[in-house]
């Protein structure tokens, strides 16, 4: 299949606008590998790196992902926003049983499917600053991520100040008997209040890794600070959800402060 040298377009965004309407068309559908390089350089009549070029395309777009030694193949493509499981910021009461007291998906498929490490590290500036440490003191993070169908659905990061939960089982590798804050209410810290930030931002390469999504997939970012009584901040938490795979909502409650009648 020639190209039209005629056409303004670089000879690779040529190749990726061809690649790409046989993704979107299911042509070359969800999971199937690619032809190889040496195959895409005989049907374009290009060069190898024009191949490349146009393959990079395709990743940064999110549309192909590859492996190491193992060519390329068509990512799962986003579905449509209106079937993207949702992740529920809900307000956090005292016999809240989540381990990670982050974003709740209304649809977590398998739910003992999920991976957990624990490590002990000094404070990143971001965590130090949310919890009132000094960069480097050291915190506990419980880092939990979760499957949907056997793939990576999202990964959660829980902060910790480590003097207040080392030696505790909040610093063992394994899932919580209760969930977390009732755990830091045992622990003389019950919790009154949560601050959440929500942004945006591009995955870096280990992100993209771990949670299987190519490095154009942007990432919502979800950061829970937890405060306690005496509005200490205890607990900080990071969740990463894959922009393909989510949408988000809100529940929170609605006060009563007075009644006001407009006739």
């Amino acid at each position: 299949m020639a190209l039209d040298e005629r056409n303004s377009r670089p000879l690779y965004r040529q190749v990726a606008d061809e690649l790409r309407v046989k993704i979107q068309q299911r042509q070359l559908p969800p999971g199937r590998q690619l032809p190889t390089e040496a195959t895409l350089m005989d049907s374009y009549g290009v060069s190898r790196n024009t191949i490349r070029l146009a393959l990079g395309v395709l990743r940064t777009e999110g549309l192909v992902v590859t492996g190491q030694g193992r060519g390329s193949f068509v990512a799962d493509l986003p579905v449509r926003s209106d079937r993207q499981p949702a992740s529920v910021i809900r307000q956090v009461v005292a016999h809240d049983s989540s381990d990670a007291l982050g974003p709740e998906l209304t649809d977590t498929g398998d739910p003992a499917h999920v991976e957990i490490s624990v490590s002990t590290t000094p404070a990143p500036p971001f965590v130090a600053e949310r919890l009132g440490l000094t960069t480097g003191d050291q915190v506990v993070v419980r880092h939990r991520l979760r499957y949907r169908d056997a793939a990576p659905s999202h990964a959660t990061d829980s902060f910790m100040p480590a003097a207040m939960v080392a030696g505790t089982e909040l610093g063992r590798p394994e899932p919580l008997r209760v969930g977390l804050a009732q755990l830091l209410a045992e622990l003389g810290h019950p919790l009154a209040r949560v601050a959440d930030e929500v942004g945006v931002r591009m995955p870096a390469p280990v992100e993209a890794q771990e949670l299987q999504i190519a490095t154009g997939v942007p990432l919502l970012s979800v950061q829970r600070t937890a405060f306690d009584r005496a509005d200490a901040p205890v607990l900080t938490v990071i969740a990463l959800l894959p922009g393909d795979r989510h949408a988000l909502r809100y529940d929170a409650a609605v006060g009563v402060v007075g009644e006001r009648s407009d006739g």
